[in-house]
């Protein structure tokens, strides 16, 4: 009655409802009827209403069906109102879709698209195109129905032995039935990134040569068709790919830093700053991560100048005015690498930058609403003044620092923290150490 993907079910419509499941999917499809293809979007709410980890919702109301050309201006109005909609219906997953001659363009819409510190995040130019046949004829492949339900999951939340099995069952499935090889390059692009998703706990190299292989012939028979959003979305993916790849294997994080800087620059020149902003922004956030990354490994001081261009890049995009929280983790990022190239280039004048871009992040977590980042921001600028105090011999500096430390360590006592007050009372004493050893310098002169 049932076909079992780890602890979750595909429903049989003559079964009984299991109540041991979790909390399902929210899924919204977005009407996208043309005029001369009608019912696209129910047909597709039919078939992933199937699976009980998802809730699939039809949204019928009145929208602009042109904006998924995704050209120009069109991005920001699909961007702008998938927002409204995922807010409208309480959505975790938006599915637009676009009737393009014989063939459906499906993209995917989550909230905080741009905003997640997570390096497999689907984007909104994700496309899969599927033939319309499958929707005129009503018949979508099971192996597609499935890939489809993985991106949900991928995009929508961890639902990790689903994902699992879900991946394996396509894997078996093989090709679907009327897939011509002009859509294989959009399966392969996104099932490799479901798949990286699937492994991401148990991720072994045999797995980065298994995805890397599926992007690699995506690109391949990409080569004719022209498509620069996919084009630049494979580049992406092996980004993403090979970064999370550095985060796993030590003994290969100077070739996967590398190769994945490349991969992100080369995606850049497919999401320009200017047409699709969102994704060159957060290929520059991740870039400024790979960089920051590689100076780690190698001490180069030139990495570090170059993860703090990247962030700026990002910083340019990700304003205070649309994305109050991703910009205040920039801002609080952005203060901590300007530290350490302050510190290490022995700039006070960078240095001090980096004290405004710890104030910056304070303009969203402020003392009132969110007392504990505020005082981590009060407690890393203390650690600013107090590395400039030590390398100049500078009171005023140290003195600074203290008060830093001391609003700190108020906080923390407030909220009866009891290693990170002691932490603070540590970082209170060495200040008093280094201008008791300054004054003593000064007498002995």
């Amino acid at each position: 009655m049932f076909k079992i993907f780890g602890n979750r079910f595909l429903k049989d419509t003559a079964g009984e409802a299991d109540n041991r499941v979790l909390e399902p999917i929210k899924v919204t499809i977005v009407a996208f009827e043309d005029g001369r293809s009608e019912n696209c979007g129910l047909f597709l709410q039919q078939v992933l209403a199937r699976y009980d980890f998802l809730a699939v919702n039809f949204y019928d109301e009145k929208t602009d069906k042109t904006f998924l050309n995704l050209q120009g201006k069109n991005f920001f109005d699909c961007f702008d109102t998938g927002k409204q909609i995922l807010k409208k219906t309480k959505a975790d997953v938006l599915i637009w879709g676009l009737r393009q001659a014989d063939k459906i363009r499906l993209n995917f819409q989550i909230a905080g698209q741009y905003e997640a510190d997570d390096l497999l995040t689907v984007s909104l130019l994700d496309g899969l195109y599927l033939p319309f046949a499958y929707f005129e004829q009503k018949k979508l492949p099971e192996v597609m129905a499935e890939l489809l339900a993985a991106i949900i999951l991928m995009a929508g939340g961890e639902r990790p032995e689903v994902l699992k099995k879900l991946t394996e069952d396509i894997g078996r499935n093989g090709t679907p039935q009327g897939l011509s090889v002009v859509y294989m390059p959009y399966v392969l692009n996104m099932l490799a990134l479901v798949y990286l998703h699937a492994k991401r706990d148990v991720l072994q190299l045999k797995d980065v040569n298994l995805i890397s292989s599926m992007l690699e012939n995506a690109h391949n028979a990409a080569s004719g068709l022209k498509d620069g959003l996919l084009t630049g979305s494979i580049y992406a993916h092996f980004g993403q790919l090979y970064q999370y790849a550095a985060e796993m294997f030590a003994r290969h994080k100077y070739t996967f830093y590398r190769n994945a800087a490349e991969c992100c620059r080369r995606a850049q020149k497919y999401f320009n700053r200017y047409s699709y902003p969102y994704d060159f922004g957060i290929l520059s956030y991740r870039l400024s991560k790979l960089y920051f990354g590689y100076w780690k490994q190698v001490s180069d001081i030139q990495a570090l100048r170059d993860a703090v261009f990247h962030l700026r890049e990002a910083e340019k995009i990700f304003t205070n005015a649309t994305f109050p929280y991703f910009w205040a983790k920039i801002e609080g990022d952005l203060g901590f690498y300007l530290s350490m190239l302050g510190l290490f280039s022995h700039s006070d004048e960078i240095s001090m930058l980096a004290v405004e871009n710890y104030k910056k992040r304070q303009k969203v977590y402020t003392k009132d609403l969110w007392p504990l980042k505020w005082a981590k921001a009060q407690e890393d600028i203390g650690n600013i003044f107090y590395n400039s105090g030590k390398q100049l011999n500078d009171e005023e500096y140290l003195e600074e620092a203290i008060k830093y430390y001391e609003e700190a360590a108020e906080i923390y006592e407030n909220h009866k923290l009891s290693a990170e007050l002691k932490q603070m009372q540590v970082c209170i004493a060495k200040c008093d150490e280094h201008i008791k050893r300054i004054a003593k310098q000064i007498m002995l002169a």
